[in-house]
């Protein structure tokens, strides 16, 4: 029970994720309030825009992946008398694997295109949170 909530509690915080501005020329000229909108335009512009196409069937990689990951992890977790850790390790080895076959994951694809925001307007994202 304590791996799921530590799985529910990383999806969470990634969830949460934003990006972090580089206090350059245009940073300096707006207020905060103004940054965080543009950012949330940003934002909600990225999620309306990869509902569909390659940012879905990289999610299908890396859930799939993932759960194929953890049913062969299970099976050795079987054989080495650890279940849990089996799961855990299977899941996230078959998650990097569907995702690598995907090339990037949802939350890379929509940084990318935040970034890409951003920067058309002016600002510099240094990083995520």
């Amino acid at each position: 029970m304590k791996i799921l909530n530590l799985i529910l509690l990383l999806v969470l915080v990634s969830c949460a994720s934003r990006p972090q501005l580089y206090p350059n020329e245009k940073r300096k000229s707006v207020s905060e309030s103004k940054a965080e909108r543009d950012v949330d335009h940003c934002m909600e512009d990225a999620d309306k825009y990869l509902k569909s196409g390659k940012a879905k069937n990289v999610a299908k990689s890396a859930g799939g992946g993932a759960v194929i990951g953890a049913a062969i992890g299970a099976v050795g977790g079987l054989f080495t008398g650890n279940l849990g850790g089996g799961l855990v390790r299977g899941g996230a080895m078959g998650a990097a694997g569907g995702t690598a076959v995907g090339a990037l994951t949802p939350d890379q694809v929509k940084h990318n295109y935040v970034n890409q925001c951003l920067g058309e307007q002016g600002y510099q994202v240094i990083g995520w949170d």
